[in-house]
């Protein structure tokens, strides 16, 4: 008997969200129900692809999720991460940090039986994002949004979507 392989990568849970960004950035991480983030050039954007190039997921953080998962791993001070919020900033501490948990985050699309991804590109926050990438961005339906709220850093969005 063969098993047959899934051609798209799986809609991961909550939970494996939860406890991967949890376990990199050592802090309580509580997810809820959310909205997806506006289109706006201060979101980052992570392509998540096949072996094959071929994309697979995106995760799209508003500014404030990702200054908030970037400054967690990091240890930089709350202040400093709230004051890059307000000027619409991101440092490029805050980008490698951002980067390395979104890098990391291909382990949630990762299960037996599917397509093997990896973190192909992250564009940055005020980086220009291919136009089909903003579109499947936008897409509705397969698809997770959630409020992730960080202990000791504050709240941003996060969604999850599949192609």
């Amino acid at each position: 008997m063969t098993v047959e392989t899934q051609n798209q990568s799986p809609l991961p849970s909550r939970h494996s969200v939860r406890n991967c960004i949890e376990g990199l950035v050592g802090r309580d991480v509580d997810l809820d129900d959310g909205m997806p983030p506006p289109a706006k050039s201060t979101n980052a954007v992570a392509v998540y692809v096949t072996d094959q190039l071929k994309t697979s997921a995106l995760v799209v953080v508003d500014l404030e999720c990702a200054a908030r998962i970037g400054g967690a791993l990091g240890m930089i001070p709350r202040g400093v991460v709230d004051e890059a919020i307000k000027a619409r900033t991101f440092s490029q501490d805050l980008e490698e940090n951002c980067y390395e948990v979104l890098n990391v985050m291909a382990s949630v699309f990762n299960l037996p039986n599917h397509p093997h991804v990896r973190l192909y590109e992250l564009y940055a926050p005020n980086a220009a994002v291919p136009a089909d990438i903003a579109q499947l961005a936008a897409t509705v339906g397969n698809r997770m949004d959630v409020k992730i709220k960080i202990s000791g850093y504050g709240e941003g969005t996060l969604s999850v979507v599949i192609k």
